[in-house]
Order: structure tokens, then sequence, then C-alpha cells
């Protein structure tokens, strides 16, 4: 039986949805990334979270960039600062706790993952530049 954490719900039915959502809406907030990056959330909400719920902030970002030309040369520095911050992410993964019955496998291949995602994303800087 998976163990129990204090983000976790003791019971995952609709009754219970509430919780549900403050956890998740918890995401969104300083403290939880604070946390992320210190190692101290799940494996599976550090990985997740760490490497694609911050996508949703720099994906936007890029476009913005992306949509007016003089900013185009802040395109390999948000490039560099987001591979950067998933080295950061790499680590957490590393540190933090496996729920259940995942074992270090699981968190060796997310930390190989995260790598890769940072190794690309710093190896694109030079060439994410516009002209």
């Amino acid at each position: 039986m998976p163990e129990h954490d204090e983000h976790t719900p003791e019971d995952l039915t609709p009754e219970n949805e509430g919780e549900i959502r403050a956890e998740r809406a918890r995401m969104f907030t300083f403290g939880f990334w604070k946390s992320l990056l210190a190692g101290r959330e799940g494996l599976g909400d550090t990985f997740w979270a760490g490497n694609y719920l911050a996508a949703l902030f720099f994906i936007p970002v890029y476009i913005l960039l992306l949509a007016i030309p003089p900013f185009y040369v802040l395109i390999p520095v948000v490039f560099a600062l987001f591979g950067i911050y998933l080295l950061f992410v790499a680590r957490a993964v590393w540190l933090a706790k496996p729920k259940g019955g995942a074992g270090i496998g699981w968190k060796i291949a997310g930390v190989i993952w995260t790598l890769m995602n940072a190794a690309m994303s710093l190896m694109m800087t030079p060439f994410s530049g516009g002209a």
C-alpha cells in the first residue's frame, strides 16, 4: 500500500474534491516551487511539474519574444535560463522521495530525462536568436 503524506488526500473520491483542488492550486505558488527545487516534493510531482508545468511559463514567454522582433535578442537568454533551471530540477528529482512502490529506476530515468531536456535547451541557445 502506498505511503500517505500531507499532500495526498486519504480518500481520492469526489467528496474530497476541494482538498484535491487545493493541493493542485498549491502548484502555482512560490512555496511549492521553492519546495520542489529543494527536492522536498514527491518524485512524480518534482519530475512532471519541474519539467512540464514550468513549460507553461517558458513557452508563452518564448512565443511573445518571437512576436516582437526587437526582443529576438532575448530568445537565447530565455533558452539558457530554462536550461539552467532544468539542471536544478534534475538535482531536485534526484533528491525527491518516490511515493509508493516507485524505485530507484524511476528516479534515475527522471534525472536522465531532465538532464537531456537541459542539454537540449542549452545546446539550442546559440542557434535560437533572431537576426
